[in-house]
């Protein structure tokens, strides 16, 4: 009975790599006139939503989100995400309702057509090198103040399974506290269990993403550093746990 869970899952994982991989060449031209010739993030993100949507409807997720009233389609925003799966980028970009770059880890880079376009379009940041560390974070206050909403997984990478959320990093809220940016807080629910990091789990079915209502930065002071970033985590945090409660009472009924 595992053995055949597992093939299905493997056989299914295999198919969404694979889709990944046909997009990434379907949308070459569009992803090359935008990054190379006519350069524009915000004409990138519509190409990377569309390229999401379509990469998460023909691997079977369906996709449910709930979008706070109090977004302004006009502002830039420090978008703070868990991060549970490797598919929770296209999940933000097919979802978001306003345009976006991501900060990601410089490994991304080393994939593929994809990360040459990352690397051109997003931000991409070594963390064990602190002068990349430093010049990732000075060029996304300059692109979040003039350009373009910046996301980043505030944990710093995928926790175990285990652990529902990670304690954040300090240098999303560095950002909005210097650059004078709101923050949007973003909760992933169910891509741990879609697809997780083991190859043999993982399956087609509801994932369901949540943007909260902005947090204004004006309400901090620039030394509340620490302060922030438990306000964003505990916003974050008291979400899944309730989820986890409503899953559980679910389960015993």
């Amino acid at each position: 009975m595992k053995f055949g869970k597992y093939l299905l899952s493997f056989l299914w994982r295999s198919w969404v790599f694979l889709f990944f991989v046909f997009t990434q060449i379907f949308f070459l031209p569009a992803l090359f006139l935008f990054t190379n010739l006519l350069p524009s993030k915000k004409q990138i993100f519509k190409i990377s939503k569309l390229w999401s949507k379509y990469l998460l409807f023909f691997s079977g997720i369906l996709v449910r989100k709930e979008l706070s009233k109090k977004i302004e389609k006009n502002k830039t925003y420090i978008i703070c995400s868990n991060h549970v799966s490797s598919l929770d980028i296209a999940l933000i970009y097919s979802t978001a309702n306003i345009p976006l770059i991501f900060i990601g880890k410089s490994e991304i880079t080393k994939f593929p057509i994809f990360g040459y376009y990352f690397k051109k379009n997003s931000i991409s940041v070594d963390r064990q090198n602190l002068r990349d560390s430093y010049n990732a974070y000075v060029r996304a206050k300059q692109v979040v103040k003039k350009e373009i909403s910046v996301c980043v997984f505030t944990e710093g990478g995928i926790p175990k399974p285990e652990v529902r959320l990670r304690r954040f990093k300090n240098g999303a809220f560095k950002i909005a506290l210097e650059s004078g940016t709101d923050i949007l807080p973003v909760v992933i629910y169910d891509n741990k269990k879609r697809f997780p990091w083991s190859y043999f789990k993982g399956s087609p079915g509801i994932s369901r993403v949540k943007y909260l209502d902005p947090i204004q930065i004006r309400n901090f002071d620039k030394n509340d550093l620490k302060k922030l970033n438990n306000f964003v985590f505990d916003k974050i945090n008291q979400e899944l746990k309730a989820n986890e409660n409503i899953e559980r009472t679910n389960k015993s009924a």
